[in-house]
């Protein structure tokens, strides 16, 4: 079957994320467009995710290489490692961003992410300024604002994480949630618990943490201040790297093959995909190789999307 013929198996999912991330772009003080935006936004995922689609929309970098001149600070280096790994396409451009990082917005903590002997590779022209940079009262933007009040950290992240929570959170959901290893979100709980700021319930399985999200509803500016968090790294990260296998995929392949390689790709994402609400209780990814089945999945996946 040639390339032509092949039939695809993620439909309008490109074109449904590209929206999304304009919109979040957009919601958080960059120089975009895009609809409304009810969840919190995941700025080091928007990020990879921006650099790993680059190639199919060009003007992501433009926005983000704007934003990130006043917003770069407000990031963490550190988390932006950890979820890398998840998103293999944007590695090749960690040197341009590094350079707006460090020659942009003058913050060497983003060396970090070049590799030994690898210097910034600042990219040609000079785009004139868009963004007015972060809009940190906008609800979208909860995490920026509270690191911007608390510093970059385990603990402003996991207040916002929790806000955005429905139900209490062990440390490991926590972290699964953000990105990093156990062993900060713990200490980071114990801190925030001692400080009287969140919440414990010691259950025989595991310590559960929530915060009252009243009074802080009440200090950051009402009802719809503290949005639910989008759990976006999830989603991305999928939709990155399903784009990926089906722009790179062996298309002269049988549709079984193909089939049963989305469906070993997918099963590798099952359990963040039924984190971010896509796999909803009792639901599972499809078990049949049909393109039409993982062509539903993905209409799924892109009304999913264009809700939050």
């Amino acid at each position: 079957m040639s390339e032509r013929t092949a039939p695809s198996f993620t439909g309008k999912l490109l074109e449904t994320t590209l929206d999304a991330l304009w919109a979040q772009w957009r919601a958080i003080g960059g120089a975009a467009a895009g609809g409304p935006v009810t969840r919190q936004v995941d700025p080091e995922a928007l990020c990879l995710a921006s650099l790993a689609l680059e190639e199919h929309e060009p003007r992501l970098w433009i926005a983000m290489a704007d934003w990130l001149r006043t917003g770069a600070p407000l990031l963490s280096v550190q988390r932006f490692k950890n979820l890398a790994v998840q998103f293999p396409s944007a590695r090749p451009r960690f040197g341009h961003l590094a350079a707006v990082g460090i020659n942009e917005a003058k913050d060497g903590r983003w060396r970090a992410l070049l590799a030994e002997n690898e210097a910034p590779a600042p990219r040609g022209g000079k785009p004139r300024r868009r963004s007015a940079g972060p809009a940190l009262q906008a609800p979208p933007a909860l995490v920026l604002r509270l690191r911007a009040a608390f510093a970059v950290s385990v603990k402003a992240d996991l207040l916002s994480f929790l806000l955005g929570q429905r139900y209490r959170v062990s440390v490991a959901a926590a972290a699964a949630g953000l990105g990093y290893s156990t062993p900060p979100v713990f200490r980071a709980f114990q801190d925030l618990r001692a400080a009287g700021l969140v919440n414990a319930a010691d259950l025989p399985a595991a310590t559960e943490y929530w915060v009252d999200a009243q009074p802080w509803r009440t200090v950051l500016g009402g009802q719809t201040a503290a949005p639910y968090w989008g759990f976006w790294r999830e989603l991305l990260a999928y939709v990155c790297a399903v784009l990926h296998w089906e722009e790179t995929g062996q298309v002269s392949s049988s549709d079984y093959a193909r089939g049963v390689s989305l469906r070993n790709l997918a099963a590798a994402h099952e359990t963040d995909l039924a984190r971010a609400g896509v796999l909803e209780t009792g639901k599972a990814l499809p078990s049949s190789t049909s393109a039409a089945e993982w062509r539903d999945f993905h209409r799924g996946l892109e009304e999913h999307i264009t809700t939050l």
